[in-house]
Parts: C-alpha cells; structure tokens; sequence
C-alpha cells in the first residue's frame, strides 16, 4: 500500500470514530447512569444490569440520533463545520444514514431486554424518544425554537427515564429541570454559531438576533445553575460531597457566558464540559456525605 492510500486509510478512520459525536453521545449514557444513581442511591449496585441496559441505551440513541442528525444537516455543515467528516469528503453520506439506523436498532434491542426487567415504560420511554428525535431532524428543527425546546426535553427525559427504570423518580426532577435549560441554551448557542450555514431555517438567532439569542441562552444558564444549588439547599435532595463538585461544574457554566458573544464555538464546548462535572455531581450525590 503506497503512503497515499495509507494516509487517506488512516484519515477514513480517523472519519469513522467521529461518527454519531461519541463524547457527546456518552454524555447521554453517563446522564442516564447519573439518574440510575440519583434515583437508587447505594442500592444501584443491587440493580446493576438495569442500570448497565438503560446506560447503554442512552449511548447508543446518542450516537443514532447525532449521525442521523450529520446526516440531513450536511449542508449546514459544509458552511458551519467543514472540517467534520462528512462535509469534509472523509465519509459518504450512506455510511451516517446507515450507523443510524443500525444504533436506533441496536438501542431497541436492548430496551426490549430492559423492558421485560422493568415494565413496559422503558419501552415507551425510548419510543417517545425516538419518535420526537425523528421528527425534530426532519422538520420540528426548522421551526423558529421549537427545535431548541424539544432537544432540552430529550435531555431532561434521559434523567426522567434512569430514575423511573430504578424506582427513584423524585430524586432526579432536579437533574431533568436544570439539564433542560443548560441544553436548551446550548442548542441556541449551537444556532448562533451556524447562523450562516442556517438557510431556511427560522432560529431563534436569525429571528430576534445573534446578541438577543445570547441574552437569552445565558438567562437560561444562569437559571440552570441556580436550580443545580437547589438540590443541595433548601431540599437537600443531594449532599456536601455533590455541592463541592457541581460548583465546580457551575462556574465553567457561568464562565462560557461571555464566550457566547465573542467565540459561541468555545462556549458551546465548555458547556459540554461543564455537563460532565454536574453529571459526576449527581452521581456523587448519592455515594459521598
């Protein structure tokens, strides 16, 4: 094999691990295992093969709907992120519509096992999921901030969905609440950032503008982190241990905010990880003091 079949080999697969954003899609995972943990406390371990199923099934609706999602928004992509494996020529389009499906069928699979461990609402769950995932990329996501809504609530229902598979819903109404409007704002923030990728699009930035849309997503920020205090006082729904690492978590949120108007490209990725920490948070919440 000559080097320029060697180099465009190893650029093919560098192309193929990027398919369906895996840190992304993990963080569905981790935010379902978060509320397993929230929802059970140290009983987790006893349920520990629900806890693995309904992981899984977050990681792998992650990975589904995000190829899906590179796969109709290629266009935007060539304009807003050219240098992402399809836009740039790495991978064909087939290859993104093809893991998707072949992810969306994995995920069933497994929440069929889940379900017949859990009751039928796993099940439910997921379908809804799925169906509301679906119709945001093949149009809900054109419709001004519908589209930005729907994606917080996806995320609030991944935390919805881990405490109702272990019994333990009210501890994770907290997590779903701020995870809504941290991901509400991110997604405006993803919108100003492809604002001009965005044709035939009504964003919430190209409708009331890019500052206007900023304003916004860092209001909606601010409240995500207040709500994330809250758990810790006055409810006490979580303890010390969750309070020192989700601050932590809090002021990288606070901190994306004026990136937001200079450079929404790094906000958005401090947001995601920011994310992170407030998920280990949660699952400290339950295991430390």
């Amino acid at each position: 094999m000559n080097s320029s079949a060697t180099g465009e080999a190893k650029a093919s697969f560098r192309g193929i691990l990027h398919i369906g954003r895996p840190f992304t899609s993990l963080l569905v995972g981790l935010g379902v295992f978060a509320a397993c943990v929230a929802g059970a406390g140290l009983n987790v371990v006893d349920l520990w093969l629900v806890v693995t199923l309904a992981t899984l099934v977050g990681f792998l609706f992650g990975l589904a709907s995000n190829a899906l999602n590179d796969y109709l928004d290629i266009d935007i992509d060539k304009v807003a992120h050219p240098e992402r494996p399809l836009p740039s020529g790495l991978l064909k389009p087939k290859t993104y519509l093809v893991f998707s499906i072949v992810m969306f069928g994995g995920c069933f699979l497994l929440t069929y096992f889940l379900s017949t461990i859990s009751g039928l609402a796993a099940f439910v769950m997921v379908l809804l999921a799925s169906v509301l995932q679906i119709g945001y990329e093949l149009g809900i996501k054109k419709k001004k901030a519908a589209g930005n809504v729907l994606m917080g609530f996806q995320a609030a229902l991944g935390f919805i969905f881990g405490g109702i598979i272990v019994g333990g819903l009210e501890a994770t109404l907290v997590m779903a609440g701020s995870s809504f409007l941290a991901i509400f704002g991110r997604e405006i923030i993803k919108d100003i950032e492809d604002i001009k990728g965005d044709v035939g699009r009504s964003t919430l930035p190209k409708i009331i503008g890019p500052k206007n849309a900023g304003i916004f997503a860092s209001f909606l920020v601010i409240i995500a982190v207040v709500i994330s205090i809250l758990a810790y006082y006055p409810f006490a729904i979580f303890g010390l241990g969750y309070l020192v690492i989700v601050l932590v978590s809090d002021c990288i949120f606070v901190g994306s905010i004026p990136l937001i108007f200079k450079n929404p490209n790094r906000a958005r990725k401090l947001l995601k990880i920011a994310m992170l920490i407030a998920i280990i948070a949660f699952i400290s919440g339950r295991i430390l003091p």
